[in-house]
């Protein structure tokens, strides 16, 4: 069987403008200027073959935001009132979460819409301050291919964590939401997969204590939503308790549909991104990682190649090149349904890999997927560019729609911590 590191490098998008040094060594530059990253950690010399008046003007893409936030910046200037009143922090991600908040796209971003709390903690709490920074400064050096972004990046993230970590040792009311705040952040900056589960326990710790006061925290709505916390009954719980053996069928049962109908769904949407080579590589690799778990899942996975799995796809919004603010706010529908589908893939592993279901790890992406639903208009058509063809938003959202129906039909095992 193919392995999973094998899956996740097969599909990528060329570097056309790379050093010289990653071309002789066929490897995929990131092409940040002065020095590469590659370059920066082998030591090689990092050398471009443009001259540098050429990659100077190159080393931003061209940007230009949507109407609406040209003509906000207008009054802006005329009226020397800022569009954004309730901006506590002056930072690349608070910009970018007030054009989200302007379109009404902000809850679809996972954590982003939470960011206005995250904020006013940070001015109280400086961990949760660096780690905005940092969250910041890793978007920055994505988009600007900015060294120092980068290493301004690498430096606040460490901060983070260490604060976090001393933080943790006198856990208490008075702290509970920045430290919750902190590592949910940090979850979405970790470097590989291994920090990403040391991440995941400091989640955990800090969910778990804060269980029988949730209600009172900042973050009251993140609780509410995870199906551990869910405080009503929904009349769904089973009677008596299964065993384990009962249990893993239900599971598996789930598992299998959902991965047959998000290979369907995956192939399908990949050739509506024919045009956008970076969002159509993502949507291949989904793909691949829904195959080769689907092939896994007859022997059992080790906890760590379940989070080496999911790892690619935490921190797409800070680094990934592809993802844009701008296309999100304007209301592309196809980029809608491609950040529905990468959440119910994801949703899709946790049903078939409990061992990555930890506090709000799948309930964050149920609220995207609900989120992108309800902004969508029932019953609307568009046109897709790519394929040249009308596709129903209704029928183009069932893979998404199915893995929240699936999960919240699995919720009281997953309250009961069974599964």
């Amino acid at each position: 069987m193919e392995t999973i590191k094998t899956v996740m490098q097969r599909s990528h998008v060329k570097s056309k403008n790379g050093c010289q040094a990653c071309k002789r060594k066929r490897v995929k530059c990131d092409e940040f200027r002065p020095t590469c990253r590659k370059c920066l950690l082998t030591g090689s010399e990092c050398q471009y073959y443009r001259p540098h008046a050429v990659e100077a003007s190159d080393a931003l893409e061209p940007l230009c935001w949507p109407a609406h936030i040209e003509q906000s910046c207008m009054q802006w200037k005329e009226t020397g009132y800022p569009p954004f009143p309730t901006l506590k922090i002056a930072t690349s991600l608070g910009l970018a979460v007030s054009v989200l908040d302007i379109s009404g796209t902000s809850d679809m971003c996972l954590l982003l819409g939470e960011f206005r709390t995250m904020s006013q903690l940070a001015t109280s709490f400086s961990f949760v301050a660096h780690m905005l920074a940092a969250a910041s400064a890793e978007r920055l050096a994505i988009r600007a291919k900015s060294h120092q972004a980068s290493v301004d990046a690498y430096r606040y993230h460490t901060l983070a964590l260490s604060g976090l970590r001393q933080a943790m040792q006198s856990f208490s009311k008075s702290n509970a939401d920045a430290i919750l705040a902190a590592a949910l952040g940090c979850s979405y900056q970790m470097p590989d997969c291994r920090s990403l589960m040391a991440i995941v326990d400091c989640i955990s710790q800090a969910a778990y204590q804060m269980r029988t006061w949730f209600k009172e925290s900042v973050f009251y709505s993140l609780f509410e939503y995870d199906l551990r916390y869910k405080t009503e009954e929904t009349g769904s719980t089973p009677s008596h308790k299964p065993n384990r053996i009962a249990e893993n069928k239900i599971r598996d049962a789930f598992a299998t549909q959902l991965f047959v109908e998000g290979i369907n769904a995956m192939n399908r949407l990949t050739i509506c991104f024919k045009q956008n080579q970076s969002i159509a590589a993502v949507t291949r690799q989904l793909r691949d990682v829904l195959t080769i778990t689907h092939e896994g899942c007859q022997t059992d996975i080790p906890a760590k190649e379940q989070y080496r799995l999911i790892y690619p796809f935490t921190a797409w919004f800070t680094k990934n090149s592809a993802a844009s603010f701008i296309d999100l706010s304007n209301g592309d529908p196809l980029l809608f349904l491609f950040l529905a589908h990468m959440y119910a893939v994801v949703v899709t592993l946790v049903v078939a890999l409990p061992e990555i279901d930890y506090p709000f790890f799948a309930s964050m992406r149920l609220k995207g997927i609900l989120a992108i639903y309800n902004k969508m208009e029932r019953g609307s058509w568009f046109t897709c560019a790519a394929c040249h063809a009308f596709h129903s938003f209704d029928q183009m959202m069932y893979f998404p729609l199915r893995t929240v129906e699936v999960y919240q039909i699995l919720g009281p095992y997953i309250k009961d911590g069974n599964i």
